[in-house]
């Protein structure tokens, strides 16, 4: 994953595909031929103490808000990786976080001076997510385009300032799934400013678009030397009527659509297809009716090779099906939802400050196959009401460590892989 932010370059037939190539490299390239050579993270994600040994991580964080504007053309391959991936022992990573969603309280955290800076509360899994080949993120609150008339879900409605696109691109995410409930809160204007604050930092993002023509695009990710295709999908729009929102506007639920969708990808020349679902029952870690229906049916395509869902703001299993897995929900990552969060009086868990950071790790067999082919979860906690960082559950933190341990063991139990440390 390049730590310089994408790049991005137009195929001939565009704006029907648009490819982010990645080039990875294992050494930490000097600042003097940085105008050069493109510096990226490592293969592996970064060992970390497990919950019974907290110590600090020996990586360091990106610099908070930083990020490179995307500039055009092809990257060179890695000198240890052909391009083309043709020796036939392509691996990569792919990571996935939960839900990420700015309540009020997360908003005052970020403020600062002269506008809001979210990148400290991405500091703690920064690392983390650089060490990814591609790290996926789910953004399920539109954001604003001028910061005047910020909303953050009192009436059921978020507009969040404009900076948390910097800060997500700090934190080392490469693609975001933007189709939520929350998506077209204000109308048309919610998808226009979130694209555009998304777009002026150079984030793919896959879910939402403003006009047609965008909305068949391809966003497809180079990712030593196989071709990730990115989609994403919500069950619904906060009570809005079925056809009374534009689905090129808003990417939503339908089976047809999302098969059509992933083998158009796999016609395109995307050799792996990752599909985003935002579905599920709030706060319930079972499966709702049409999670266990269509999840089973849709990676069952040849044309969808991993699912990654979200929405239900607790963590929920990741079920293999004929070696192929769909991750249900990866709990929250970012938000204010607590049992004593005023958000939630009620209804929040203590299970909803849970998330994870799920690794997916991808291998072509020899016979040319692509299958992920190991599994692995990092626990992370939202520290609600103290430092507001999303913590590592396995490194050492300012949170109880008990509090940590418990959360570690609950969403281990619940998604059913091993955790990603030892």
């Amino acid at each position: 994953m390049s730590d310089v932010g994408p790049r991005r370059h137009d195929l001939p037939n565009e704006p029907v595909i648009e490819r982010v190539s990645w080039v990875l490299t294992g050494a930490i390239i000097a600042l003097s031929v940085l105008a050069m050579l493109t510096a990226v993270g490592s293969d592996s994600p970064t060992d970390t103490a497990g919950p019974d040994d907290l110590g600090p991580s020996s990586s360091v964080a990106p610099e908070p808000g930083s990020t490179t504007p995307p500039a055009g053309g092809d990257q060179p391959a890695s000198p240890d990786q052909p391009a083309d991936g043709t020796d036939g022992s392509s691996r990569f990573t792919i990571s996935a976080s939960g839900d990420i969603i700015i309540h009020g309280r997360v908003g005052d955290a970020a403020r600062t001076d002269d506008g809001y800076d979210f990148s400290p509360l991405f500091a703690n899994v920064a690392p983390v997510l650089s060490s990814a080949d591609l790290a996926i993120c789910h953004l399920e609150v539109p954001l604003s385009q001028t910061n005047t008339d910020l909303a953050f879900g009192e009436q059921g409605a978020f507009r969040v300032p404009r900076e948390l696109a910097d800060a997500l691109v700090g934190a080392g995410f490469d693609s975001c799934s933007v189709a939520s409930n929350h998506a077209y809160d204000s109308g048309e204007s919610s998808v226009i400013a979130t694209v555009d604050q998304l777009n002026r930092v150079g984030l793919p993002h896959v879910g939402i678009a403003t006009s047609a023509e965008e909305a068949a695009r391809l966003w497809q990710f180079e990712v030593n030397g196989v071709t990730v295709g990115h989609l994403a999908y919500t069950y619904g729009l906060n009570g809005r009527e079925p056809g009374t929102v534009p689905t090129d506007r808003v990417a939503q639920i339908d089976e047809a659509t999302i098969l059509a969708d992933a083998a158009r990808h796999k016609a395109n020349g995307s050799d792996f297809v990752v599909v985003s679902m935002h579905w599920g029952d709030e706060f319930v870690a079972d499966l709702n009716e049409l999670q266990a229906d269509l999840g089973p049916r849709l990676i069952a395509s040849d044309d969808i090779d991993l699912i990654i869902g979200h929405s239900a703001h607790v963590p929920q299993p990741i079920v293999a099906y004929d070696g192929e897995y769909v991750a249900y929900g990866l709990g929250n990552f970012l938000s204010n939802q607590s049992v004593d969060a005023p958000e939630c009086p009620t209804a929040c868990t203590l299970e909803s400050q849970d998330g994870a950071i799920v690794e997916f790790v991808v291998e072509r067999d020899g016979d040319g196959a692509l299958a992920v082919v190991d599994v692995r979860a990092r626990p992370t906690w939202v520290d609600v009401g103290g430092t507001w960082q999303i913590v590592d559950t396995t490194a050492a933190s300012s949170v109880d460590r008990d509090v940590l341990k418990a959360s570690f063991a609950r969403t281990i139990a619940t998604l059913g892989v091993d955790p990603a440390v030892s």
